[in-house]
């Protein structure tokens, strides 16, 4: 942790740097959900961060990364008031660093945006989080495996379905990601595979409808998917489901249209559950 105090105005940078045992496709985004929640649990009012995306490269390696600058406030304890809360402007950035994790965080009294944003850029390359990278990368070589949220096992159409998603995802990612990127992470904010997926799952429930045992909860999450996929609004969907934490720029726009539309096409709030995840074990 760094700290630099000029006239009472303070910055505060803290690096996570760590070994991981798994790395799993949605590891960015419950990293930054997570964040998001404490900083919440420790402001006066509810924190939304914006996500952004970038990444670093050269011959050998690229980097995904998600990161947000953001104002807030921090709750510090005060004898007189009991919480006191200060302004702050703030960072926060996390890298896929193959089996390491690297995770930035700043808090200042009175940097801007654009002094955050040139910080960032000078952790990046000060601390090497290529370097970091190159490690422990992934065991490319290797299929991922696939874990599937109970519910899921609810009946075979289901988990025949679901599986057929996750193998999707998986052939997706290894046809458009070339070896340098894959080695570092799964990068999963990037919603094309996450729509062909979808697709390739409503494509396997067409086909099987009759072959597979299915119970009316999975019958009508099928329907429900069915008429979202039909009338285009996949990429909207998966914007809502992952809590915008998607590389998707048309989403926030798109937001209110897309609420109208699942109260118009009678869409359930049961289609934002999350049945699996892709990851390898690193131990």
């Amino acid at each position: 942790m760094y700290s630099k105090n000029q006239k009472k105005k303070k910055t505060v940078l803290t690096l996570y740097v760590y070994p991981l045992n798994e790395v799993d496709n949605h590891l960015l985004r419950d990293e930054f959900l997570s964040y998001e929640e404490a900083l919440t649990q420790n402001s006066n009012s509810y924190v939304h961060l914006k996500p952004s995306f970038g990444e670093l490269s050269d011959e050998k390696l690229k980097v995904n990364y998600i990161y947000s600058i953001f104002s807030n406030s921090m709750g510090k304890p005060d004898f007189f008031e009991g919480v006191k809360y200060i302004n702050k402007q703030s960072l926060l950035a996390i890298y896929e660093c193959g089996g390491w994790k690297f995770k930035a965080r700043v808090t200042s009294d009175d940097m801007t945006k654009e002094q955050l944003e040139e910080l960032k850029q000078k952790v990046e390359s000060y601390f090497g989080i290529l370097n970091v990278a190159t490690i422990q990368p992934l065991p490319i070589d290797n299929t991922p495996s696939i874990v599937l949220s109970p519910v899921v096992k609810r009946d075979s159409m289901m988990i025949n379905a679901t599986v057929a998603a996750a193998h999707s995802k998986i052939e997706w990612l290894k046809k458009n990601l070339d070896v340098k990127e894959i080695s570092t992470g799964f990068n999963d904010m990037k919603i094309d595979s996450e729509v062909y997926a979808i697709e390739k799952m409503i494509e396997f429930y067409k086909l099987h409808k009759n072959d597979w045992k299915m119970t009316p909860e999975t019958e009508k999450y099928f329907n429900e998917m069915t008429r979202i996929v039909d009338n285009k609004r996949t990429e909207d969907h998966i914007y809502e489901k992952f809590h915008t934490i998607i590389n998707y720029p048309e989403g926030e726009s798109r937001k209110d249209s897309y609420i109208q539309f699942k109260i118009d096409k009678d869409i359930s709030e049961n289609t934002n559950e999350i049945f699996y995840k892709i990851f390898y074990n690193l131990d």
